[in-house]
This record gives C-alpha cells, structure tokens and sequence, in this order.
C-alpha cells in the first residue's frame, strides 16, 4: 500500500528498499533483539544528525562571516538591503529548479507528513534542507536553523529505514529520532531534543521508543559537543548567582514576554497570509528579501541568525545592538539602546516570515530565542529606568528567550531545557522554569480570553487540536 500523501506529494516516496541493506536488517533481525536493534539504529542517527548539524552551523557561519564583518557601526551598509534578496532568490532558483521541492517552513512540512502518515522521505531532504538553510541563513535571512536540521535528521532517520526495508511503524520511531537528535545536535540540548518531539512532534511512541528518541539525542549532542570543542553553546557568564529577591521581577518578566509572543505570532501569522497571497513565486522571493534587506539596514544587528549578538548581550556588551542608521540612538545612552531594542522587536516577527514564507529555508524557533533576549534587556532596562530597582539586564536577557521561546512555540519544557543546557547554566533552573512558565500561561490564558490562537503553533497547523 502506498504512502503517498496528497496534500505533500513532494516529501513522500513510495516504499522501497535496497537488497544488500534489507539483508542486514534481516541478520540484526534474527539475531538481535528488537530493542536492541532500535537503540543501535538510533545511535546511527544521533551520530548522523549531531555531525549534520555541526557541518550546517559551519556552513552558515562560513558564509555569514563573508557579510558581517563589513557591516559599519556608524556608517549607512545599503549593501545590506540586496544581500538577503539575493538569499532569497538563490534559494527559490535551488528549491523550484534544482530539488523541486518546497522547503519553507520545514518543521510545519514534517508535522504535515506524521499527520498524513507520510513516513518515506524523499532522499533530497537529507541534504537539500542544509544547503537552503545555508543560502537563505549565510545571506542575511533573518530566521533560525533548527527546523532544517530537524527536517534533515528526520530525513536521515526515514532513508536509513527505507533502506533496510522496515515497516512504517518502526520508520515513524525513526524519523522522531532523527527530528529530535537535529534539535539536540544544533541546541546542545539532549532533552531539549527530546522535549521537542514529545511537545511538538506529539507522536504516540512506546516506552522503548521513547528511550531510542532520547539515545539518538545523547548520541547527536556528544557528537557535536567533541566536534565543537566541548565547548558550550552559549557562554553565560553571570557569576553572582540568583538573588531571590528578584522572583517578583522574574515572574513580571515572564508576564512582559507572554504579552509580547502575542504580537510576535501575529505578526508572523499575518505576514504568512500576505506572502500567500502571491501567485508569482519570483513576487514572492523578491518581496520578501526586500522587506528583510529594508528591517537589515535599518537594525544590522538581525543580520542572519543573531547568535553572537545574544551571546555578546549575555555577557552584558549591550553596545552591539546599535548598527548602521541605529548607532544614531546611542547618543542617548541605555535609553537609546532600549529604543533600538523595542525596534528590533517590533521588526522581528515580521523578518522571520519574511524570510521563511517567501521562499527562504529556516526555522520558527531559533529566533524567538533572539527575540526573548531583546525583551530581557529591554524589561530590566525599562524597570532600571522607571522605579528605584537594579536589575541585573544580562540576567534578564538570559532570562528572557526562556520566555519568549516557551510563550511563542507553547512548548515550555523544550524552552526550559534548551536554554538551560546550550548555556550550561544549570544553576539558574528556578528562574528559567519562572519565566518560561508564567510566558506560557499568558499566553494560553489570552487564548482563551479571546477566543484566538495567537501561537506560532498556528501556522504549524496542529495547536487547534492540541486545545
């Protein structure tokens, strides 16, 4: 019986399997024990998707690096407004015409392909995510690199099933361990990767499965973790520890990045229904790189994925959010960097579709980690300014993508724990879990409120039938 989802003919293939491999599966089967011959399996594509995703972050860095260090500090870069449609198109010429196969929104098409029942993967896609995430990502997109990795290691998972013949049953388990192993391997975050698949993915998997899942991201991580180093993610730097005096503020925050994932996801849902409305895709593309050339000029500092400025707010050099036309603010102190961050906020939403519905090939959950770090600063710096208090604004920053990232993909525990491990800051659990879970109450009691669904799980197509 074929698996051919008609909705997404293009991710699908029928079933198949090569003799030599469907051979080994046949000796693994009669002399292993199935659980054990899952866990190997999984071991495989952890150690797949955590290479993939070291390969893809140097790919990205390898062509953004081209770009950021020409960017002016003072200086107006009109360069920046033709980079990212180049991104764009470049990327639309390789999906249309090179692969033939859409790759937007790679989280929301592998949710599309479990809902169908779609679980054999066309072989582009173990590749072909990687090489648009790098064009799109390398050139400026505004937008992140988890879903391309996490499509590509689901991609993996699939192909190896596919290739030795096994069922859809096993080839499901498969694709949840690649999925979650990409996360890991790009987070550094074992159970963030497994938080993701079981928040996100919401696939019903045994017990067994649910200990493959969690081998393949172990697996992925330690892949990654000796490929870069054994260095963390992100290197969070506050040494004072957590003043528990500052629990109201935290949970204050936690409230401001709730109310702020409302018109992050409005802004990305109406934005994906403005990029729709085009028939042309060359409209598409060239929209698109345009309004995010227009946002980049502006605020250079959301050149691509944004990684380094947060890691440079965390450790408290905030002076780096004030670029090109935006450095003017500088001359009025902490109160010209927090006008620049409130921009950057405003504009962000609105660059992430930009770049990921017209054509461009990145993910819905990294950026709302950059996001949560400007709206950090910006509370505490806003808090600072306002009434007698002292608030640690590094701290806050840290603090914030927690919230923001928990709030805008209503996936609290995935937010927890990816921001706790790819920073290593286990010490700061308590606040972590404050933030992420007061944002995320905010916004499903707003939902409720308003009878509205305002997560970026809307546009993923599954939050309605989670509620």
């Amino acid at each position: 019986m074929s698996n051919q989802n008609p909705e997404n003919p293009v991710t699908c293939k029928a079933p198949g399997g090569i003799k030599w491999a469907i051979k080994i599966n046949g000796w693994c089967v009669r002399h292993l024990s199935p659980h054990l011959y899952l866990i190997l399996l999984a071991m495989l594509i952890g150690f797949m998707a955590g290479a993939a995703a070291y390969v893809f972050k140097k790919m990205i860095g390898f062509v953004a690096d081209k770009f950021i260090p020409h960017i002016s500090n003072d200086g107006f870069n009109w360069w920046l407004l033709i980079v990212p449609v180049a991104g764009i198109l470049l990327t639309g010429i390789f999906t249309r015409y090179v692969i033939h196969t859409d790759l937007s929104h790679g989280a929301a098409k592998l949710l599309q392909d479990l809902k169908h029942k779609c679980y054999r993967l066309k072989h582009n896609l173990v590749y072909s995510s990687i090489v648009g995430g790098t064009i799109t990502l390398g050139l400026g997109g505004s937008s992140g690199s988890e879903g391309p990795i996490a499509y590509t290691g689901a991609a993996m998972g699939s192909n190896i099933g596919q290739l030795l013949g096994l069922e859809d049953r096993r080839l499901k388990v498969l694709i949840a361990c690649g999925a979650a192993a990409g996360i890991s391997g790009i987070f550094m975050a074992p159970i963030g990767g497994l938080m993701y698949s079981l928040e996100l993915l919401c696939i019903n998997i045994s017990t067994y499965s649910v200990i493959a899942v969690t081998t393949s991201c172990v697996m992925s991580y330690l892949t990654a973790y000796v490929l870069c180093g054994s260095k963390p993610y992100f290197h969070f730097t506050y040494l004072s520890g957590f003043d528990m005096s500052l629990i109201p503020m935290v949970v204050g925050l936690g409230v401001f990045c709730g109310l702020y994932c409302i018109y992050y996801t409005a802004s990305v849902n109406r934005m994906d229904v403005f990029f729709k409305s085009f028939r042309n895709p060359w409209l598409r593309n060239l929209s698109g790189g345009l309004i995010i050339g227009a946002i980049i000029f502006v605020f250079p500092s959301m050149f691509s994925v944004g990684y380094p400025i947060i890691q440079s707010m965390i450790d408290g050099h905030t002076e780096v959010l004030a670029k090109g036309p935006s450095a003017w603010f500088t001359n009025m102190g902490d109160t010209g960097l927090m006008i620049v961050a409130a921009g950057i906020l405003l504009c962000k939403g609105i660059a992430v579709s930009s770049t990921n519905s017209s054509g461009g090939v990145g993910g819905d959950f990294a950026p709302t980690l950059f996001a949560g770090g400007m709206a950090g600063f910006l509370f505490a710096g806003l808090a600072n300014l306002l009434f007698p208090a002292s608030i640690p604004t590094p701290l806050f920053a840290f603090l914030g993508m927690a919230g923001v990232m928990a709030g805008a993909i209503q996936a609290p525990m995935m937010a927890i724990f990816v921001v706790m491990e790819f920073s290593q800051a286990y010490g700061f659990l308590f606040p972590i879990c404050i933030c992420a879970l007061v944002s995320y109450s905010t916004v499903r009691i707003a939902a409720r409120l308003t009878g509205e669904i305002t997560s970026i799980a809307r546009h993923l197509q599954w939050f309605e039938e989670k509620i």
